[in-house]
């Protein structure tokens, strides 16, 4: 009987680091996206209102209006590019855990190709030594 992989612990907890980190970098790239379709959407609304003013208080509404469309644009800038980093750091995380995980992966497959090895050898001497012994029993 061949040992098992003795760092197997470690590799499942790698493998949930990646899978964890993987999830991770979904999630900010999701909201990266929803920040930007609000960006697009603001834009396409800010652009298509009317902007006729009869009077001095609509003249005063529109003016607000549009200056809370352009501070509501530069938040959500703001918020674009923290997420963009967000991403990116959540891209780097997900590099390095899979990179930590391909690591034991290597480990486990020449472990197993060492196994494999082990195991043909033993069964070889063994066959060897069951040879031997026929070979002596039998008169010539």
């Amino acid at each position: 009987m061949t040992r098992s992989f003795s760092l197997a612990g470690l590799l499942r907890v790698r493998g949930i680091q990646e899978r964890a980190a993987a999830q991770r970098l979904s999630r900010a790239v999701i909201d990266a996206q929803h920040t930007e379709a609000r960006d697009r959407l603001l834009r396409a609304h800010l652009t298509g209102t009317g902007s006729e003013a009869v009077d001095v208080r609509s003249l005063a509404a529109l003016a607000a209006a549009r200056v809370a469309g352009r501070t509501l644009l530069a938040d959500l800038s703001t918020l674009s590019e923290l997420q963009e980093q967000t991403v990116d750091q959540a891209r780097e995380e997900h590099a390095e855990a899979r990179r930590a995980v391909r690591g034991l992966d290597r480990l486990a497959e020449a472990h197993a190709a060492e196994a494999r090895a082990a195991d043909r050898h033993a069964e070889q001497a063994e066959l060897d030594e069951i040879g031997s012994r026929t070979g002596a029993e039998e008169p010539s």
